[in-house]
């Protein structure tokens, strides 16, 4: 094997290898996606701030794929998500050689990186822990479909008026301290498929809230954030939100399976979540990595 370390010559070539890498539990990792539609759209138009070619390292034998890894760089917020290693036959050196290749264009920025690894990828997971990455928990991944969805149709929820846009941040910034939208993207990512559905309490506050995001054109549907307002907690709102959100992304013709990740340590929320009909897809165990200091 003659393998060269590159940046990707073709981005639909790149997105078909990762479908058939991500599909199997032993070399998936969370949120690179498992259809090369997807994956391709993905890396063509939300995948990092930087250009592909920075973002992206890939193995190649002659003309054939045989590994890649990939960050998703957040520039404002210091950080990337890793995508991979991927490699073919699990050679530990073509995983080094990669990381080491992608690591040469890492902005000085990107305080911080993060593995979600299937709890199968042994492979992901021991490359993580010998460079140095700390084990930070374990995620559910959970689904439903449309087949399996029970409508129940209780919900009293609306789309978000301006009156509670403070309430609404004041709530997600007090739940959500430390995440990947903050209050202001959730309000500016609002459009036909990303939604920002409230049950409210008077003319200016809200109960609570779910934010989602709808992709018809993979047959796929995110519920990202869901609160309640610590005072009305344990009357039932977190399944009305559930509910409410299962129904508009399920009103999309083209989506078929809706999916939320929840800490595994949040027993609670995974039991509602179950309650409503959704079960476990897989386990991401994830992983922290300092660099640039």
């Amino acid at each position: 094997m003659n393998v060269k370390i590159i940046s990707p010559n073709d981005a639909k070539e790149l997105s078909v290898y990762l479908e058939k890498m991500n599909t199997q539990s032993r070399s998936h990792v969370g949120f690179c996606g498992e259809q090369h539609e997807e994956i391709y759209d993905t890396l063509m138009n939300d995948f990092s701030d930087l250009a592909l070619q920075v973002s992206f390292a890939v193995a190649y034998d002659q003309s054939d794929i045989v590994g890649a890894i990939g960050l998703d760089v957040d520039l404002d917020g210091g950080y990337a998500d890793i995508w991979g290693p991927f490699v073919t036959d699990e050679n530990p050196d073509v995983a080094q050689a990669l990381w080491n290749k992608l690591m040469l264009n890492i902005p000085e920025k990107v305080k911080s990186c993060s593995f979600f690894i299937n709890q199968n990828n042994t492979f992901a997971k021991e490359f993580a822990l010998q460079n140095n990455a700390q084990y930070s928990g374990a995620d559910q991944v959970l689904n439903i479909t449309r087949m399996t969805f029970a409508n129940e149709s209780i919900t009293t929820s609306a789309s978000i008026d301006k009156v509670f846009y403070d309430s609404f941040a004041g709530l997600h910034n007090e739940v959500f301290p430390k995440t990947y939208y903050n209050a202001d993207s959730i309000l500016n990512r609002l459009n036909h498929n990303h939604h920002l559905l409230v049950i409210s309490e008077n003319e200016s506050k809200i109960k609570g809230y779910v934010y989602i995001e709808a992709n018809p054109e993979h047959g796929e549907g995110n519920i990202e954030y869901v609160a309640v307002s610590p005072e009305f907690r344990g009357q039932g709102i977190g399944k009305e939100l559930i509910i409410a959100a299962l129904e508009k992304l399920f009103s999309y013709p083209g989506i078929d399976e809706i999916t939320i990740c929840v800490s595994a340590e949040n027993t609670a929320a995974i039991n509602l979540y179950k309650s409503v009909g959704f079960t476990v897809k897989y386990v991401l165990d994830s992983y922290d990595l300092s660099v640039n200091n």
